[in-house]
């Protein structure tokens, strides 16, 4: 499948607050990748070239908005790096901080496992991009297993989708260091917590661990060959609406309506982002696309009608960490609490019910 470019919409709108420090006063020309926000600690880079109009707020949050010019100017000459893996560890540190490419990196770890299961049987954007990508990913990764001296590389994908892994199998006789893994996409293995959990054992628990998704590897690809900033992420557009399943590539601060109204989508009353499982539903659809949204779904349905519990345990039984999703829902005491602490909001619990009861509510539990 091919990735559809959606990078001409008209506005831009950049998340904001007073602790930041802001470089541009109102009409100025931004170019792409400039410097646009700085609290000290975490550094706001322009996604693309245009004048500033100033403040808005939309759902109780300050927006800084650029017009967006489609010219994607930048400022001097472009930076390519022929060989990626050609970076010492302290140069690769520094070049995710200042740029913002990963929000928890540790480069003391010696395990790193990459994950490119998509959390949603329907969401296909992880396996699009392994399609597409698959050369700059497996040398990504590879360049990562280099400079970090990574003494173990799991590389977890499904196997229900041909093409990427004919693409890998194909591909990863000339990375001996990376470790492939298939699975079976069963809503499951795609979590975080599920996937440190089958791929450690005694032998490497001890070690920390790297976590990174597929659009973690391509927004590190794109750092080590150009040094440049997240200006970009990947959003997979499905649905009962959709009649295609596809995946956008879409500016980092667009707004979900602008994209609605580009492909005369209309009459929908489910807005989600993130999957059907533990995704969140969205009131108002004037909202805005960073680095952590993967999915978008449009849906006709409405919202099913709770009914009584009928104790079949079901929500119990599919609990990847052994939890009682039911008594956590119903019950506000010390052992509920505990459940919590342990809840990794996978989602399956509510997806599973029979009686619909929603036991989790917009990614989180009541």
């Amino acid at each position: 499948m091919k990735i559809e470019k959606f990078l001409t919409n008209d506005y831009i709108y950049i998340k904001y607050n007073k602790d930041y420090k802001l470089y541009y006063k109102d009409g100025d020309l931004v170019y792409k990748n400039d410097l646009l926000l700085n609290n000290g600690l975490k550094k706001i880079y322009s996604p693309v070239s245009g004048k500033i109009l100033g403040l808005t707020s939309m759902n109780n949050i300050k927006y800084l908005v650029i017009e967006n010019d489609c010219k994607d100017k930048i400022r001097g000459k472009k930076y390519t790096k022929k060989n990626i893996a050609n970076y010492n560890k302290d140069d690769l540190v520094n070049l995710i901080l200042d740029y913002n490419i990963i929000d928890s990196f540790d480069p003391s770890s010696k395990v790193l496992i990459v994950n490119g299961i998509d959390l949603y049987n329907d969401e296909i954007t992880y396996k699009t991009l392994i399609d597409n990508y698959t050369t700059n990913i497996l040398d990504t990764i590879d360049a990562l297993i280099e400079i970090l001296n990574i003494r173990k590389c799991f590389f977890a994908v499904s196997n229900s989708d041909a093409n990427s892994v004919n693409n890998l199998v194909n591909n990863i006789g000339t990375y001996p260091k990376i470790d492939l893994k298939l699975y079976k996409n069963d809503n499951i293995v795609g979590i975080k917590e599920v996937l440190i959990h089958r791929l450690t054992n005694y032998k490497n628990k001890n070690y920390n661990i790297l976590y990174l998704n597929i659009i973690d590897i391509i927004n590190i690809y794109k750092l080590l060959k150009n040094h440049v900033p997240i200006s970009t992420t990947y959003i997979n557009l499905t649905g009962d609406l959709i009649e295609c399943n596809k995946v956008l590539n879409v500016n980092i601060g667009t707004n979900i309506m602008d994209i609605l109204i580009e492909y005369d989508i209309k009459n929908y009353n489910n807005v989600i982002i993130n999957g059907l499982l533990n995704g969140k539903v969205l009131k108002n659809p004037n909202y805005i696309i960073d680095k952590n949204i993967r999915s978008i779904f449009i849906n006709t349905y409405n919202k099913c009608e709770e009914l009584e519990c009928i104790n079949c345990g079901l929500c119990v039984n599919i609990c990847p960490v052994g939890i009682n999703p039911k008594y956590m829902h119903f019950n506000n005491d010390k052992k509920s609490i505990d459940y919590e602490k342990s809840c990794i909001k996978c989602g399956m619990c509510r997806y599973i019910c029979p009686s619909k009861i929603e036991l989790m509510e917009d990614g989180d539990f009541k």
